[in-house]
């Protein structure tokens, strides 16, 4: 259970039952990460196949079909006021105003879900003194926007050190190869979500993966399976009763199961450990 009696600064959890399960795997030691010295031509290859896969697995229908849309309490999130300065366009950006930045999160939407709908997640961690930015995606599908990563640390000189995350399939492109390609990305973030391949096994980055105990949405065969693709030190967090659609403010998804927990309780447990993975990556640096 939650521990009613802690503090929310204690809301970091770190076991349960997938995370035995987790643990129970072991990881191959001899893979490696081969050595590509042509980053540009491997990127621009890396989001070429990425939108052709989609193109050719995803039916135009679910591309054009309706999106899951903000709800009105994300949508009054995303209001400035005396402590955040938000801007919206094709990025959704939140910078604290009484103090500098210089960490980051870039954050991708799960598939078909407003990026609106995390409007209280970022501006939640931003109120901590960093700076989030959602990437709002055409027909709300993260793939399509995987190139915007190396534009926004470029327009954002201001912030030294990144973490790039994801819900759902944003989880996935978060971590793609693209990612190893900018030292100033030091931190994945997982929310509901797991690597399609083994490119940040080997790497230095700190990584962080969260998911609700009650997740009618994500495969748990896969996601298990998956320890095998990221860094031993991975930290895992499962958040007892919750689901899959909590990590945004958009109802309930197809499939998914009803939550036992309150939102503003999985808000809390969230951020924190968001909080925690910044500061171990700036005790690191």
């Amino acid at each position: 259970m939650f521990g009613k009696n802690k503090d929310k600064e204690e809301l970091l959890y770190d076991t349960l039952s997938i995370t035995m399960e987790l643990e129970a795997l072991d990881l191959d030691e001899d893979k490696k990460i081969p050595n590509d010295n042509k980053k540009k031509n491997k990127k621009i290859f890396v989001i070429l196949f990425l939108v052709i896969i989609l193109i050719l697995l995803i039916p135009p229908t679910f591309l054009l079909g309706k999106s899951y849309e903000a709800k009105e309490s994300a949508n009054k999130a995303l209001i400035s006021d005396d402590t955040i300065n938000i801007t919206i366009s094709d990025l959704i950006s939140f910078k604290p105003i009484n103090k500098e930045a210089t960490q980051g999160l870039i954050l991708f939407q799960g598939a078909k879900v407003d990026a609106k709908a995390y409007s209280k997640l970022a501006r939640e961690i931003s109120k901590r003194g960093y700076q989030v930015i959602l990437v709002d995606s055409p027909f709300d599908i993260p793939i399509f926007s995987v190139n915007k990563i190396d534009d926004i640390i470029k327009s954002n000189p201001n912030i030294k050190s990144w973490i790039v995350g994801g819900h759902s399939l944003g989880g996935v492109v978060a971590s793609s190869n693209i990612i190893l390609e900018n030292n100033q990305i030091e931190g994945l973030l997982l929310l509901a979500s797991y690597p399609s391949n083994s490119c940040i096994l080997n790497s230095q980055k700190e990584v962080l993966s969260i998911w609700g105990s009650k997740d009618g949405v994500m495969n748990f065969e896969s996601f298990v399976k998956a320890k095998s693709k990221l860094p031993k030190d991975t930290r895992y967090v499962e958040i007892e009763g919750s689901n899959h659609s909590q990590f945004g403010d958009y109802g309930l998804q197809e499939n998914d199961n009803e939550s036992t927990v309150d939102d503003d309780v999985v808000l809390d447990i969230v951020v924190n450990n968001i909080v925690k993975l910044f500061n171990d990556i700036n005790t690191q640096g």
